[in-house]
């Protein structure tokens, strides 16, 4: 018991693009972590059909930080603290740069919604996405 004790919570996000030969949808792969250990771990078939690498990327990311959010409102409804950023690796470096407002995309309108629910839980210090070369 320390009071002042941080978690650490972190994910690792994937996704494999239109790989369903039938109906074209893509494969989402997230891991949750805490402190390192993993806590939970998704692979799944999208719900939805995406339009390119980094939209499928995009969707496997927000499930991967639906997860983060739920294992850190888990811990702090038990007076846990939570180290801020939680930090989301990534493979794709344009849905990185998404993330990050560092790239003005001109086909993105039709995922405003996600690129928004993300680029405001990096304003508010919630969450800080990387770039990592996943093997």
């Amino acid at each position: 018991g320390d009071k002042n004790f941080e978690f650490i919570v972190s994910g690792m996000s994937d996704s494999n693009y239109a790989v369903d030969p039938d109906s074209r949808k893509s494969i989402s792969g997230t891991t949750t972590l805490l402190y390192g250990a993993v806590v939970s771990t998704h692979s799944k078939q999208q719900q939805c059909v995406t339009l390119s690498v980094t939209e499928a990327e995009l969707v496997a990311r927000v499930t991967c930080i639906q997860d983060m959010l739920f294992v850190k409102n888990v811990l702090e409804s038990m007076d846990l603290k939570v180290k801020l950023p939680m930090v989301l690796e990534m493979d794709n470096k344009g849905a990185v740069d998404l993330a990050n407002n560092w790239s003005a995309a001109g086909r993105t309108r039709h995922v405003a919604t996600r690129i928004c629910f993300l680029q405001e839980l990096k304003e508010e210090g919630i969450l800080l996405v990387k770039w990592r070369s996943i093997q």
